[in-house]
């Protein structure tokens, strides 16, 4: 996690009492959202957008804004949960060693403080989210990683020289282990012929397919190719995320 953010955030969260005594904008599996904490959060994801209150004048935007910020926070809390369930552990010398970076970057221990004082934080309180925040950023890269195209492939070996009857009953077996994958994979290929024998080849999460100008060099083909798998791969866990928990939008006006 990068120092200027954790910096950032500092303005844009609160402790879990202080939320529960505001008004909640959202709820993730019953775990409320405070309108107290979104409004910060706002604030620094229209900072990150380069934009400021006072210069959106259409209505229309502003709520367009607001509403892709309570998601981008909603996919936090839903990232930490996730975490949670999986048992996900950060460990305490990884999370020190944060605290203390973000102390220097600050400024030293009274800066600090009174930094963590104003955000509404105490030293053991911002510990705990600093914990909380590696743990959805650390779920997020593991769950990015799994969900990037990974090519498999079921063989069946075949002597070279086999018989038109031995290739055909191959064929058939590819055929019917092809049909009982083909509903958890996005793709399977049809029965191929290698050297090795018989090969059906799927992707358990299929990627469209990329028109990449032929007169780019190999290496900035393969680092637009993996852009884009990142980038979809991230749309992917989201979504998955999004459908599989319960999430209530109480107020993205």
């Amino acid at each position: 996690m990068k120092l200027t953010t954790l910096i950032m955030l500092l303005t844009c969260w609160m402790p879990m009492a202080w939320a529960n005594n505001e008004l909640a904008v959202a709820r993730v599996n019953g775990e409320e959202i405070s309108g107290f904490r979104f409004e910060r959060f706002f604030a620094e994801y229209l900072e990150d957008q380069g934009r400021a209150v006072a210069s959106i004048r259409n209505p229309k935007a502003y709520k367009q804004l607001r509403q892709a910020a309570l998601q981008a926070l909603i996919d936090k809390e839903l990232l930490w949960q996730e975490a949670q369930k999986r048992g996900l552990q950060i460990d305490d010398q990884v999370v020190l060693q944060q605290v203390e970076q973000t102390r220097s970057a600050i400024g030293g221990t009274d800066k600090f403080v009174r930094r963590l004082q104003d955000a509404g934080f105490d030293e053991a309180s911002f510990t705990e989210y600093t914990r909380r925040e590696l743990a959805a950023q650390q779920m997020f890269a593991e769950l990015i990683r799994a969900n990037t195209l990974q090519p498999r492939h079921l063989l069946i070996r075949v002597p070279a020289q086999a018989d038109a009857a031995t290739v055909t009953e191959a064929r058939l077996r590819l055929l019917q282990m092809r049909a009982s994958i083909a509903g958890g994979a996005s793709f399977a290929s049809d029965p191929v012929r290698s050297p090795f024998g018989w090969h059906v080849i799927y992707l358990p999460n299929h990627l469209e397919a990329a028109n990449v100008p032929d007169l780019q060099g190999l290496d900035t083909v393969r680092a637009q190719l993996a852009r884009q798998q990142q980038t979809q791969a991230r749309r992917q866990v989201l979504a998955q995320l999004r459908v599989q928990n319960r999430i209530e939008r109480i107020d993205d006006d």
